[in-house]
């Protein structure tokens, strides 16, 4: 393939993505607005929505268009949540906001059986999993009686330390709160947000399976209808 014609289609993949993150931002925004109301000082979710969007650089002005969209749409979108049991005891939990349930089961039903896995009863994975506020903050220099010094006066539960970055773990409803000091001290966010996370992580050593669940993973990520899958699986 010729060099232009190269940089062209990893120029539209690159574009395609963006888009697909901008849409799911966009659908978040819509469903919080829904649930919570348009003032993001009173709604939390609509709050970390937003905050999400433009970590992803969504305009502002497609923001704004969203939150005032969402209060005069009819309310054809709702909100699901299915839990999911993989190979190996692995766990997953998939938010989806969508006008078509009857396709997005369809949809999630064949993801599941590409991964030997199998939709769960109610509550039967949800309890292994527990909602926190979360940030991901590159080491740098930084070690963790820095962060720890840090973070001192805040409400935090945890600090987990990883090869290349710190997690840190709030209780939902202190996670603005957390958010600023980080801010105030400069630290590079990687990913924060609020969402289910497992209560316990657990190592799968089969490469064959670790790429089952990477594919089911993608192929949840590339559907315009899931929001968001969280897994008990350690993902290199």
């Amino acid at each position: 393939m010729p060099r232009k014609h190269l940089v062209a289609s990893q120029t539209n993949k690159k574009q395609q993505l963006q888009a697909k993150i901008w849409l799911k931002a966009a659908r978040e925004i819509k469903a919080a607005v829904k649930i919570g109301g348009p003032d993001p000082q009173s709604n939390f979710r609509l709050r970390a929505a937003i905050d999400k969007a433009m970590e992803n650089n969504l305009p502002k002005a497609s923001i704004e268009r969203n939150i005032l969209g969402a209060s005069k749409e009819p309310d054809n979108m709702q909100f699901y949540t299915y839990e999911c049991y993989g190979p190996q005891g692995s766990q997953f939990i998939v938010q989806v906001l969508t006008d078509n349930e009857k396709r997005t089961i369809s949809n999630l039903r064949g993801y599941l059986t590409k991964l030997n896995g199998h939709l769960a009863k109610s509550n039967s994975v949800l309890h292994f999993f527990t909602k926190r506020g979360f940030y991901n903050i590159a080491k740098g220099n930084l070690n963790y009686d820095n962060v720890l010094e840090t973070l001192l006066d805040c409400q935090i539960i945890d600090i987990i330390e990883n090869e290349d970055y710190f997690q840190i773990l709030v209780e939902p409803d202190q996670f603005f709160n957390v958010k600023k000091t980080i801010q105030e001290m400069n630290f590079q966010i990687l990913e924060s947000g609020i969402d289910l996370l497992p209560n316990e992580e657990i190592n799968i050593s089969s490469e064959e399976i670790m790429t089952k669940i990477s594919r089911f993973i993608d192929n949840c990520d590339n559907d315009d209808d899931i929001q968001s899958v969280t897994t008990n699986v350690v993902l290199p």
